[in-house]
This record gives structure tokens, C-alpha cells and sequence, in this order.
């Protein structure tokens, strides 16, 4: 582990990098191993809990290892601060991505009551995010923040590039959901955008779960609402108006950055 360790100080970008490949080779494995376990087909809702599940066991194991359970934000609840924002930010981001994807901001709560499938994909979106979030606001920006250190420019820096790979991840869906190639480039665009957000409440707060929470129910809102309402057409509209109005977030996620970076000495690297 001191190997490892002395590695990503050393090549903070090539680690990040390295960990995104073995996550995603994981997710695939544990997701084609689950499915044959309990004989469904891969890709359902019940095989991705399950896999997605393994690969949370497997990156909080590697935390704990390294002795970065604590530092990463995992094992941390945050601020209050992080959480005001969190819940401003939450609502107004659940209402304009209704907006964006179904033409009017509101939520039909029956569905989770008519429809219990829907809370199956609730579950589901809450594993997906625990996941994600574990690994890229996570372990990955904790290592970069801590080579980088922890001034304006160093937290801009490995937010943006945080954000940046999670959001390339996203081009997959062309070929997983078929997504048209204009809508993909502005759902990446999109998820840049807020994952900015996210990044700084993480560094804000010095914990990784308001950006879980984010994750989980910006995911589950619009995904569940899907259930009863068509998405707009073209569908690349909705990715572009969920762009336009992320944009708010993200900027205000730069101002937090700023901020944090202003409340600590200069030299000091960051401890998430």
C-alpha cells in the first residue's frame, strides 16, 4: 500500500486513471457475474444493485487500506454549510431538469405507490451514485486536491478534472441507450457542468454524501417521473436546456471554491 500510495502522489492524473479503468472493469465483471448467479439478464435493474453494490465494497476496502476513509469524505457526514447548499441546490436543480426532460416542473409522487418497479429503480439509482461518487469525488479528487494542494487554483483544477472524466464516462450511453450523438455531447456537457457543483460541496463540506444526495436524487427524479410523463422531443432539447440551466450551479460551485480556498493557509494540502 505504500507503494501505492507514494504512486499517486507521485502521478496523481495516471492513478485517477488507472482507478477509472479497474471501476469500470469491476462494474462489468461483478454486474455478468451477478447475472448469471441469480439468472437474469445483464443489465437489470436487480444484477446492477448487485454488481454495483461489490464495486462499493471494493473502493471503500481500497479507502480504508490506503487510510483514506476518513481524509476522502466517506466516512465524514460534512458541514451544515454543505448542506444548505445541498438542499437550495437540490430543489432547484429536481425542478429545472423536470423542466428540461418533460416541459413542466413537477413530480407525480403516485408513481412510486401505483408502480413498484419504480421504487426498485430508486434503490437503484441510490447504489449507482454511492458508487460513482465513492471513486470520483471520492478517492480521485481527494489524491488530486492533495498534490495539487488546496489554493484556488489547485481545487479549481482537480474539481474540473474530476468532473471532466466523470462526465467522458457519459459518451458510453450512445452505445449502451442508444443516445443520439447531439444529445450525448450536451448530457456530457451537462454532467461537467454539475459535477463542478458537486465537487465543491465535497470540498466545502469535507464529505463525499451531498454529493451522493445530489447524484442520487437528480438521477431518480427524472428517471421515475419518466414512468408517467414522454420526454420532449427532440431529445436533445432537453440535454441542452438541462445544460443552460446547470450553468448556474456550476458557477456558483467555482465562487465555493474560491471561498474555501481563501479560509485556509495557502501551503497547507487539502484534507477532504
Amino acid at each position: 500500500m505504500k507503494t501505492l500510495k507514494s504512486f499517486s502522489m507521485k502521478q496523481p492524473i495516471l492513478f485517477g486513471l488507472i482507478l477509472t479503468v479497474v471501476w469500470m472493469a469491476l462494474v462489468l465483471v461483478f454486474s455478468g457475474i451477478a447475472a448469471s448467479i441469480i439468472r437474469k439478464p445483464y443489465g437489470d435493474v436487480s444484477t446492477t444493485i448487485i454488481g454495483r453494490l461489490a464495486v462499493i465494497s471494493c473502493t471503500v476496502l481500497l479507502a480504508w487500506r490506503l487510510g483514506w476513509l476518513e481524509e476522502s469524505g466517506i466516512a465524514r457526514l460534512g458541514s451544515w454549510r454543505a448542506w444548505l447548499f445541498t438542499l437550495g441546490g437540490l430543489v432547484y436543480y429536481a425542478i429545472v431538469s423536470l423542466y428540461a426532460f418533460y416541459g413542466r416542473a413537477s413530480f407525480d409522487f403516485s408513481i412510486l405507490t401505483r408502480l413498484p418497479e419504480s421504487r426498485f429503480i430508486v434503490l437503484a439509482q441510490f447504489v449507482i451514485a454511492m458508487s460513482e461518487e465513492f471513486l470520483f469525488r471520492g478517492l480521485v479528487l481527494f489524491v488530486l486536491v492533495r498534490v495539487w494542494g488546496n489554493t484556488a487554483r489547485g481545487m479549481i483544477g482537480s474539481v474540473v478534472f474530476t468532473a471532466l472524466l466523470f462526465a467522458v464516462l457519459h459518451v458510453i450511453q450512445v452505445f449502451t441507450n442508444g443516445l443520439p450523438t447531439s444529445a450525448a455531447l450536451y448530457l456530457v456537457l451537462a454532467t461537467l457542468v454539475i459535477a463542478i457543483w458537486w465537487g465543491a460541496l465535497v470540498l466545502l463540506g469535507r464529505s463525499i454524501w451531498p454529493a451522493v444526495v445530489l447524484h442520487f436524487m437528480g438521477n431518480a427524479v427524472v428517471i421515475v417521473q419518466g414512468f408517467a410523463t414522454p420526454m420532449i422531443e427532440p431529445e436533445f432539447l432537453a440535454y441542452k436546456s438541462l445544460l443552460w440551466f446547470s450553468m448556474v450551479l456550476g458557477v456558483i460551485g467555482i465562487g465555493l471554491l474560491v471561498n474555501v480556498a481563501s479560509e485556509k493557509p495557502a501551503k497547507q494540502t487539502l484534507e477532504i
